[in-house]
């Protein structure tokens, strides 16, 4: 990088880094980042890692995790109340099964097919052996 003709240092201000104008230095000092040191060592306080998925049947209650599984139910849709509508999908992986609910996103009705295998990361709740995982985040897998 350079700031007309001189190469930047890393103890130069991020100020010189090209894009960054006068109200993202203010954002960036607020975190602490004041050089280009520290813009380049600077971490996201927590990380999700999603690499490593886990089986249904070794999932815990209360954690964050990763699944691979494959849909084996049509999303079932059930209306609570007006404003509030769940919805509910039953997976597999050759461990065991996992339901999975989302509140109010109809256009997810059209977005699994049986049979299909997709990734799941999300928290998940084993009450009484059932396992659950609420508002996930997923993917379909990629081969």
């Amino acid at each position: 990088m350079t700031k007309g003709g001189k190469r930047l240092d890393l103890t130069d201000d991020v100020k010189f880094v090209k894009g960054v104008g006068p109200n993202r230095v203010k954002l960036l000092n607020k975190l602490g980042i004041y050089t280009l040191k520290d813009l380049l060592t600077y971490f996201p306080r927590e990380h999700e890692d999603r690499s490593k998925p886990k089986r249904i049947s070794e999932l815990l209650d209360g954690e964050i995790a990763l699944i691979n599984a494959i849909c084996v139910s049509k999303m079932n849709e059930i209306r609570v109340r007006k404003g509030l509508t769940i919805y509910k999908l039953i997976v597999r992986d050759e461990s065991g099964t996992c339901q999975i609910t989302w509140y109010n996103q109809s256009y997810l009705k059209t977005r699994f097919k049986l049979g299909n295998s997709y990734m799941f990361y999300g928290k998940v709740s084993n009450k009484f052996g059932k396992i659950e995982m609420n508002a996930p985040v997923f993917d379909v897998e990629r081969y």
